[in-house]
Protein backbone atom coordinates (compact mmCIF):
# COMPACT_ATOMS: atom_id res chain seq x y z
CA UNK A 1 0.00 0.00 0.00
CA UNK A 2 1.38 3.39 -0.89
CA UNK A 3 0.56 6.84 0.47
CA UNK A 4 0.66 9.71 -1.92
CA UNK A 5 0.14 13.45 -1.71
CA UNK A 6 -2.98 14.50 -3.59
CA UNK A 7 -4.14 17.87 -4.82
CA UNK A 8 -5.88 19.87 -2.11
CA UNK A 9 -3.30 19.16 0.56
CA UNK A 10 -4.07 15.74 1.96
CA UNK A 11 -2.56 12.24 1.97
CA UNK A 12 -4.34 9.23 0.54
CA UNK A 13 -3.54 5.50 0.65
CA UNK A 14 -3.33 3.83 -2.76
CA UNK A 15 -6.26 1.64 -1.64
CA UNK A 16 -8.44 4.68 -0.89
CA UNK A 17 -8.14 5.13 2.90
CA UNK A 18 -7.70 8.74 3.96
CA UNK A 19 -7.87 8.96 7.76
CA UNK A 20 -4.65 10.05 9.52
CA UNK A 21 -4.87 9.68 13.29
CA UNK A 22 -1.29 9.11 14.43
CA UNK A 23 0.93 10.44 11.67
CA UNK A 24 2.76 13.72 11.43
CA UNK A 25 3.79 14.31 7.84
CA UNK A 26 4.23 18.07 8.05
CA UNK A 27 7.78 18.08 6.62
CA UNK A 28 6.47 18.01 3.04
CA UNK A 29 8.41 19.77 0.31
CA UNK A 30 7.69 20.10 -3.41
CA UNK A 31 9.68 16.98 -4.33
CA UNK A 32 8.36 14.66 -1.57
CA UNK A 33 5.00 13.23 -2.51
CA UNK A 34 5.37 9.65 -1.25
CA UNK A 35 5.78 8.17 2.22
CA UNK A 36 8.18 5.60 3.67
CA UNK A 37 8.03 3.72 6.94
CA UNK A 38 11.04 2.72 8.99
CA UNK A 39 11.00 -0.98 9.83
CA UNK A 40 13.06 -0.29 12.95
CA UNK A 41 11.38 2.82 14.39
CA UNK A 42 7.93 2.37 12.79
CA UNK A 43 8.01 6.05 11.83
CA UNK A 44 6.72 7.58 8.63
CA UNK A 45 8.66 10.09 6.56
CA UNK A 46 8.08 11.82 3.24
CA UNK A 47 10.38 10.99 0.31
CA UNK A 48 10.66 11.72 -3.35
CA UNK A 49 8.68 9.04 -5.19
CA UNK A 50 11.69 8.31 -7.44
CA UNK A 51 13.80 7.18 -4.45
CA UNK A 52 14.56 3.48 -4.79
CA UNK A 53 13.78 1.61 -1.56
CA UNK A 54 12.65 -1.88 -0.55
CA UNK A 55 8.88 -2.23 -0.66
CA UNK A 56 6.06 -4.35 0.65
CA UNK A 57 3.03 -5.43 -1.35
CA UNK A 58 -0.34 -6.16 0.22
CA UNK A 59 -3.13 -8.31 -1.09
CA UNK A 60 -6.78 -7.39 -0.77
CA UNK A 61 -8.38 -10.39 0.90
CA UNK A 62 -11.96 -9.20 0.34
CA UNK A 63 -14.14 -10.76 -2.37
CA UNK A 64 -17.44 -9.35 -3.62
CA UNK A 65 -19.67 -12.21 -4.78
CA UNK A 66 -22.21 -10.95 -7.31
CA UNK A 67 -24.71 -13.74 -6.74
CA UNK A 68 -28.01 -13.14 -4.99
CA UNK A 69 -28.32 -15.37 -1.93
CA UNK A 70 -30.02 -15.34 1.45
CA UNK A 71 -27.76 -14.57 4.42
CA UNK A 72 -27.46 -18.29 5.31
CA UNK A 73 -26.64 -19.23 1.70
CA UNK A 74 -24.03 -16.44 1.56
CA UNK A 75 -22.52 -17.67 4.84
CA UNK A 76 -22.27 -21.25 3.49
CA UNK A 77 -20.92 -20.02 0.15
CA UNK A 78 -18.06 -18.09 1.81
CA UNK A 79 -17.25 -20.97 4.15
CA UNK A 80 -17.14 -23.32 1.13
CA UNK A 81 -14.60 -21.28 -0.83
CA UNK A 82 -11.03 -22.56 -1.05
CA UNK A 83 -8.08 -21.08 -2.91
CA UNK A 84 -6.66 -24.58 -3.59
CA UNK A 85 -6.82 -28.05 -2.11
CA UNK A 86 -3.41 -27.65 -0.46
CA UNK A 87 -3.93 -24.11 0.87
CA UNK A 88 -4.72 -23.43 4.50
CA UNK A 89 -6.62 -20.28 3.56
CA UNK A 90 -10.24 -20.16 4.75
CA UNK A 91 -13.11 -17.80 3.91
CA UNK A 92 -15.94 -16.26 5.89
CA UNK A 93 -18.56 -13.54 5.55
CA UNK A 94 -16.86 -10.19 6.09
CA UNK A 95 -16.80 -8.38 9.43
CA UNK A 96 -16.10 -4.65 9.37
CA UNK A 97 -15.28 -1.90 11.88
CA UNK A 98 -16.47 1.72 11.80
CA UNK A 99 -14.06 4.32 10.42
CA UNK A 100 -11.40 3.80 7.73
CA UNK A 101 -12.13 0.10 7.40
CA UNK A 102 -15.85 0.75 6.80
CA UNK A 103 -15.02 3.45 4.24
CA UNK A 104 -12.67 1.08 2.39
CA UNK A 105 -15.28 -1.70 2.36
CA UNK A 106 -17.91 0.71 0.98
CA UNK A 107 -15.78 1.15 -2.16
CA UNK A 108 -16.29 -2.58 -2.81
CA UNK A 109 -20.02 -2.36 -1.95
CA UNK A 110 -20.44 0.23 -4.72
CA UNK A 111 -19.38 -2.46 -7.24
CA UNK A 112 -22.29 -4.74 -6.25
CA UNK A 113 -25.22 -5.53 -8.54
CA UNK A 114 -27.67 -4.86 -5.69
CA UNK A 115 -28.25 -1.84 -3.44
CA UNK A 116 -27.18 -3.84 -0.39
CA UNK A 117 -24.71 -6.63 0.36
CA UNK A 118 -24.61 -9.16 3.19
CA UNK A 119 -21.84 -9.06 5.78
CA UNK A 120 -21.14 -11.47 8.64
CA UNK A 121 -23.33 -9.78 11.26
CA UNK A 122 -26.15 -11.78 12.87
CA UNK A 123 -28.52 -11.21 15.79
CA UNK A 124 -28.47 -14.35 17.93
CA UNK A 125 -30.00 -14.74 21.37
CA UNK A 126 -30.05 -11.18 22.56
CA UNK A 127 -27.05 -9.61 20.87
CA UNK A 128 -25.45 -8.74 17.53
CA UNK A 129 -22.45 -10.95 16.74
CA UNK A 130 -19.89 -11.09 13.95
CA UNK A 131 -19.50 -14.65 12.64
CA UNK A 132 -15.73 -14.46 13.18
CA UNK A 133 -16.04 -13.33 16.81
CA UNK A 134 -14.85 -9.73 16.20
CA UNK A 135 -15.96 -7.04 18.65
CA UNK A 136 -19.24 -5.32 17.83
CA UNK A 137 -18.32 -1.63 17.53
CA UNK A 138 -21.47 -0.28 15.84
CA UNK A 139 -23.49 1.33 18.63
CA UNK A 140 -26.55 2.22 16.56
CA UNK A 141 -27.82 -1.36 15.98
CA UNK A 142 -31.27 -2.05 17.42
CA UNK A 143 -31.06 -3.98 20.68
CA UNK A 144 -34.29 -5.75 19.80
CA UNK A 145 -34.57 -5.84 16.00
CA UNK A 146 -37.91 -6.21 14.20
CA UNK A 147 -38.98 -9.81 13.55
CA UNK A 148 -36.85 -11.51 10.87
CA UNK A 149 -34.47 -8.52 10.56
CA UNK A 150 -31.63 -10.39 12.22
CA UNK A 151 -28.89 -10.14 9.57
CA UNK A 152 -26.47 -7.35 8.72
CA UNK A 153 -26.13 -5.65 5.36
CA UNK A 154 -24.22 -2.66 4.00
CA UNK A 155 -26.17 -0.27 1.80
CA UNK A 156 -24.91 1.87 -1.06
CA UNK A 157 -27.25 4.59 0.25
CA UNK A 158 -26.00 4.64 3.86
CA UNK A 159 -22.22 4.63 4.00
CA UNK A 160 -21.91 4.96 7.78
CA UNK A 161 -23.44 1.87 9.38
CA UNK A 162 -24.62 -1.71 9.05
CA UNK A 163 -28.37 -2.17 8.59
CA UNK A 164 -30.60 -4.92 10.01
CA UNK A 165 -32.35 -6.86 7.24
CA UNK A 166 -34.57 -9.92 6.78
CA UNK A 167 -32.17 -12.86 6.47
CA UNK A 168 -34.19 -14.39 3.63
CA UNK A 169 -33.68 -11.39 1.31
CA UNK A 170 -31.41 -12.13 -1.63
CA UNK A 171 -28.32 -9.96 -1.94
CA UNK A 172 -24.73 -9.93 -3.16
CA UNK A 173 -22.27 -10.52 -0.33
CA UNK A 174 -18.71 -9.94 0.84
CA UNK A 175 -16.34 -12.76 1.79
CA UNK A 176 -12.81 -12.42 3.08
CA UNK A 177 -9.89 -14.83 3.24
CA UNK A 178 -7.78 -15.57 6.29
CA UNK A 179 -5.12 -18.00 7.38
CA UNK A 180 -6.06 -19.52 10.76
Amino acid sequence: MMREWIQGGSWKWSLGLEEDKHWNLSNLSNDTTCVTISSMKKELATKNCQTQLPFLCTKDNMVLVKENKSWEEAFEHCRGLRSSSTSKIHFNLLSVKPGDEHTYVMNKVMEADREEVWVGLRFLGDEWLWVNGADMLYTDMLQCPVSKKHCGALSKNDASTVDARDCSERKNFLCYSYNP
